[in-house]
């Protein structure tokens, strides 16, 4: 890189980084006190909640990275503009790349990260997270869990116990009505916590479940001899494996066991999982190629450089709205996997012949409209909070 490549470069990191730590503590902040339930009823969890709260932040970082790359290369070209300087490297002779290809490079780093974290790093942690729910559940019931008396454990999940030795458990009720359409009790004379294939289980033996439909307001009333819950969320492990997919290694994707009872039941969810780590790193390039299309040209700062703020987080989300409503639909059989990474790709391949083409959006009229109605927009809600001037005939009413 030349000086002004690695100058133009050296905002576009400092900025990204810091939009990125606002974006992570924010998110992270609502699903941490999303989880804060679960240390009502355990001491343990108390001294562990931060730790198992931070298994979060490495999912969290890989799906606003690409956010970050844009918000923190459009803020750096808006500051070049605002400060005159990309007009000057224009007027110096300066190419176009001198201000693309830092911001280029740094949507590559970022679809880097976000491989390494995506495969390597996120399924860790996703295991250690649920690894340390099952054990804060496990503790709830067979420590602090007091007999007879009905706790509820997380929102339309309470549960009683008869008696606790150890990982055995007498009379055991679960009322669960998580679900707005149906209503379960359980009810077992005995329950244990087991370890199988490296999971925490909770086991209930000879007894009933009771299931309500809330829209007929039907019961069904089955015996069982034994059931079986995963403790990192409490629902029955036998209507999916237990190993959620964001646990799993990718090369336990791409290579499932023909066992695996997940596998199976729903080889969707496993493809669902693959298409989504492969394809989640190709965001942070297109953002970044998007961001020296809506803000690389030399604009003089009495230009609204506002616009490309909006219009660049606007094309973001709307892409990666999309994005996730093609993953939904990805399973082993159709062509939505090969639509999910044609999205990213058709955005990076249009964003780079708008760039080799020097295209300038700020000249076509839909720019110019998208313009005006943003700052009328702006306008209006900024009346609405003012109200009306003081000896106006709206503020004498």
């Amino acid at each position: 890189m030349t000086i002004l490549e690695r100058y133009v470069f050296r905002r576009a990191v400092t900025n990204s980084l810091g939009a990125l730590g606002a974006l992570v503590l924010i998110v992270w902040i609502v699903q941490a006190l999303s989880r804060v339930d679960i240390v009502k009823s355990t001491a343990s969890a108390a001294g562990n909640i931060f730790w198992i709260a931070l298994m979060l932040l490495p999912d969290l970082a890989a799906g606003i990275v690409p956010f970050a790359v844009l918000i923190g290369a459009i803020y750096t070209l808006n500051g070049l503009n605002a400060d005159s300087e990309r007009a000057v490297m224009a007027a110096s002779g300066a190419a176009p790349k001198v201000a693309a290809k830092p911001v280029i490079v740094l949507g590559v780093l970022g679809g880097i990260v976000i491989l390494l974290v995506s495969n390597v790093v996120g399924p860790m942690s996703s295991k250690a997270f649920r690894d340390g729910i099952r054990a804060i559940n496990a503790d709830t019931i067979t420590l602090f869990l007091q007999p007879g008396r009905f706790e509820r454990v997380q929102d339309g999940l309470e549960l009683s116990i008869g008696a606790a030795r150890g990982s055995n458990i007498t009379s055991l009720f679960i009322a669960d009505t998580r679900d707005p359409k149906t209503e379960l009790i359980y009810f077992a004379r005995e329950a244990r916590i087991a370890e199988e294939d490296g999971q925490s289980l909770l086991l209930l033996s000879d007894g009933q479940l009771h299931r309500r439909d809330v829209k007929d307001d039907s019961v069904a009333v089955v015996q069982f001899q034994s059931y079986a819950f995963d403790l990192a969320d409490l629902k029955p492990a036998n209507q999916s494996d237990w190993i959620s997919t964001s646990e799993r290694s990718t090369a336990e994707l791409i290579s499932p066991n023909p066992a695996d009872k997940q596998y199976r039941e729903d080889p969707g969810s496993l493809w669902r999982e693959l298409t989504d780590r492969m394809t989640s790193w190709l965001y942070a390039i297109a953002f970044a190629l998007w961001a020296v299309v809506v803000a690389g040209q030399p604009r003089t700062n009495r230009e609204a450089n506002s616009a490309a703020m909006t219009l660049g987080l606007t094309g973001g989300l709307g892409l990666k709205a999309l994005g996730f409503l093609v993953i939904a639909q990805v399973d082993g059989h159709s062509g939505w996997a090969f639509a999910a990474y044609a999205l990213p790709l058709s955005a990076i391949a249009l964003d780079a012949w708008l760039i080799w083409s020097d295209a300038n959006i700020t000249e076509w009229r839909v720019y110019r409209r998208f313009v005006e109605a943003a700052e009328a927009t702006a306008h209006a809600i900024t009346r609405f909070f003012e109200g009306p001037k003081p000896g106006t005939a709206e503020a004498g009413r």
